[in-house]
């Protein structure tokens, strides 16, 4: 019996932090817990930059409505296909291999981590931010160097955090979370408090754009690659949620709702501080620390440096579990310390911030055509059926998805094929819009209806069709 218990341990370890399938009876979370660990991952402090970047852009009541409108619509599509991991407690990179073959879901792996992880970096900076604002409030001058260090300090207790598990992240999410949101309705009143309200709501910034939709759709793009950026780790939460629908609607609210409003925080917070200093700031423990009493500035800014340690645990959990999947002889303690390194390592370099806009864009060149091939797949081409021991390579089934040395090259052919549509539509580094009337769908909207249209017309074609397939009847059929 002993033994037995010893090996059920361990395959819900597995399940937990590896690559098995969840199954029912081991659901750990309902639609409150999952929508907390969620929002507690998209309320980072790095929702306060994207408020100061949306602010640079567009009036305050357009930045109202695309951060919550343009947020929840792209979110209510993409996250559809999330449903495939609570049916069957997979990750979606599970699924993928049906659609991009085992070696392509590697190659698209890796390359997620390096384009995303630094979101991670951002946390951290602000970290640091906090902490040395913190100690300017009690009259110590930190020295320079102290910045990186507490960065990495922040990567360091975070990973803590995702090493004990999902039961350490819970609670740390049960308690920040609802904490945070007082925070962010503090640092609206604050705001609203130290500038007159007609002030906030006419608010219009300066633009070198000579046409006003420019800058307008680039606040909608950045509205859609924000959220676009949780696709790679959509369903490492939703897959231990009990029902279909509260793992959707916790994906959907939690960043469409708590992200939102953070999002909007954060651009009350960077015209406040416009008005009052004439600089236009996106670190929220300064303007707490210019405008707040000293107690009230003391309290805020101590959970605004400690979220910043949960996002770090929750996303190291997720993209551990998405290393796990795609590199399954390597554990996942193993892949969160070398998510540790690349967090540390970007922290040391300490320019992530300083190229935010771009950064953002550029990720979700990536993130729209992948998003797009999985919607396709999962509900137009395999219409919501796999060969699960295809997918998990069980003996007997390692062929089925195999497809030419492992890359199934018509998924990968569309990923490229969005990533080029987002390209040519417009260049996020130097800010040029190259095809207009394009522009208007937003690069991250074109990119993913582009590639989910390309992706299922090929597989009306018969050849291709068959191709896509492998030797799984369950398509070819």
């Amino acid at each position: 019996m002993k033994g037995d218990s010893g090996k059920n341990s361990a395959v819900e370890r597995e399940a937990m932090f590896g690559v098995l399938p969840v199954k029912k009876t081991e659901r750990l979370y309902g639609f409150l817990d999952a929508f907390l660990v969620l929002s507690g991952y998209c309320i980072a402090t790095w929702s306060y930059t994207q408020g100061s970047y949306l602010a640079t852009l567009v009036g305050f009541k357009q930045l109202l409505i695309g951060a919550f409108l343009g947020a929840i619509l792209m979110l209510v599509i993409y996250q559809l296909p999330v449903i495939l991991s609570v049916r069957f407690g997979i990750d979606i990179w599970v699924w993928l291999r049906s659609a991009l073959g085992p070696v392509g879901v590697l190659v698209m792996t890796v390359l997620i981590i390096v384009i995303n992880y630094p979101w991670y970096a951002v946390c951290a900076d602000l970290f640091a931010s906090s902490m040395a604002n913190l100690a300017n409030l009690a009259g110590i001058a930190l020295p320079p160097a102290s910045h990186v260090l507490l960065g990495i300090f922040c990567v360091a207790l975070g990973t803590f955090i995702a090493y004990k598990g999902l039961s350490a992240i819970t609670w740390t999410t049960r308690i920040l979370v609802p904490l945070l949101l007082l925070v962010g309705a503090v640092v609206v009143v604050v705001g609203f408090s130290s500038v007159p309200f007609d002030y906030i709501m006419s608010y219009r910034p300066k633009t070198p754009f000579k046409n006003n939709i420019i800058p307008y759709i680039m606040s909608v793009e950045a509205n859609f690659a924000f959220v676009i950026t949780l696709v790679g780790g959509m369903a490492e939460i939703p897959r231990v949620a009990k029902t279909e629908r509260g793992g959707y609607w916790a994906g959907v609210l939690g960043q469409g709702l708590s992200g939102s409003f953070f999002v909007v925080v954060g651009a009350v917070m960077a015209i406040a501080m416009q008005y009052t200093c004439g600089k236009m700031i996106d670190d929220p423990t300064l303007m707490l620390a210019t405008l707040a009493s000293p107690l009230l500035a003391l309290c805020s800014l101590l959970l605004v440096a400690f979220a910043n340690i949960g996002t770090q645990a929750v996303g190291a959990y997720i993209y551990g579990v998405m290393l796990r999947s795609a590199f399954r002889k390597i554990g996942y303690n193993t892949h969160i310390i070398i998510l540790a390194l690349y967090g540390i390592l970007l922290c040391i370099w300490g320019k992530v911030v300083d190229y935010f806009g771009a950064f953002l864009t550029v990720s979700a060149c990536i993130y729209a055509p992948l998003a797009a091939v999985l919607f396709a797949d999962f509900f137009f081409v395999r219409r919501q059926k796999i060969d699960l021991r295809a997918a998990y390579g069980m003996k007997g089934h390692e062929g089925v998805y195999r497809f030419t040395k492992g890359v199934n090259l018509v998924g990968m052919a569309a990923v490229v094929f969005g990533v080029a549509v987002s390209l040519a539509i417009y260049n996020p580094v130097t800010c040029d819009v190259h095809i207009p009337f394009l522009f208007y769908l937003t690069p991250t909207g074109a990119s993913f209806l582009a590639t989910m249209i390309f992706y299922t017309g090929l597989s009306f074609v018969p050849a291709i069709r068959k191709y896509m397939a492998g030797k799984n009847p369950l398509l070819s059929a």
